[in-house]
């Protein structure tokens, strides 16, 4: 059913996006194996940050280069990708690693399969584990903000060539207040679709509100959640900067 469901996907992205939508499916295809080759390597035992750091960088440089094409819109977005993404990684690690929220949360240790048949020490740090997943959850959301706010500004300045910098930051700004709100929506209504189960299994367990606020399983969901958000929003004057000072360069102009 997985399969038959994949396939479909795939159909209707060529159906509709044409050449765009062939691309699309292969950048999917390509962040696929790179996310396997992640946890591979993982597996293994190599650096956890080295090799997640690796990997969010050929993961920016693919859903933005090779679906888009090396141009303006995409380097301004690929380096507001990178600024933004250092900042925000320093932040996850310092609060994930505070709250340690890494490992089975409360509702996971409880589980049958995982205390009978699994086996828990892997010799992985589940902190780093943790702080991983929550940039590369935050990593999707910041790519797709960046690219929206850049190709926005880059049409600004294909159809009235005669704007400043700071105008197009502001029209960089402007896009970019339009698009957080349902951007932050998506995210929110991602996180309560996936948790609607776990929120019911509590409701019957008739657990208080303070065990809930205070529990792994709480912060795990919404950090990558709220990393996201946050990532969402501080993408945009980092994006709506880079695009405007490239284009406003001459050198820049020359490489449209």
């Amino acid at each position: 059913m997985t399969g038959i469901l994949v396939l479909i996907l795939f159909l209707l992205m060529v159906a509709v996006g044409g050449e765009r939508g062939a691309i699309a499916v292969l950048v999917l295809c390509g962040n696929i194996l790179v996310l396997g080759g992640t946890i591979i390597l993982l597996a293994k035992g190599y650096p956890v940050f080295p090799v997640v750091f690796l990997a969010a960088v050929i993961i920016s440089y693919i859903s933005l280069m090779k679906q888009n094409g090396k141009n303006v819109k995409t380097f301004a977005a690929f380096a507001a990708v990178t600024g933004i993404m250092l900042v925000l990684s320093i932040l996850i690690y310092l609060l994930v690693w505070k709250a340690q929220g890494g490992g089975l949360n409360e509702i996971q240790s409880m589980q049958e399969d995982i205390m009978y048949f699994y086996e828990s020490d892997i010799h992985i740090s589940m902190l780093q584990i943790a702080v991983s997943v929550t940039i590369l959850s935050a990593l999707g959301a910041a790519i797709d903000t960046a690219l929206s706010v850049t190709s926005a500004v880059y049409e600004v300045k294909q159809h009235r060539p005669e704007l400043c910098q700071k105008e197009l930051f502001a029209s960089g700004m402007q896009v970019g207040k339009e698009i957080i709100g349902t951007t932050v929506n998506t995210l929110l209504f991602v996180y309560l679709g996936d948790s609607m189960l776990l929120f019911a299994y509590l409701k019957k367990g008739g657990y208080t509100i303070e065990t809930i606020v205070n529990s792994r399983f709480l912060f795990q969901e919404l950090s990558v959640m709220l990393f996201g958000a946050v990532a969402c929003v501080l993408i945009v004057p980092f994006a709506a900067y880079c695009v405007a000072y490239t284009l406003s360069n001459k050198s820049g102009l020359k490489k449209i």
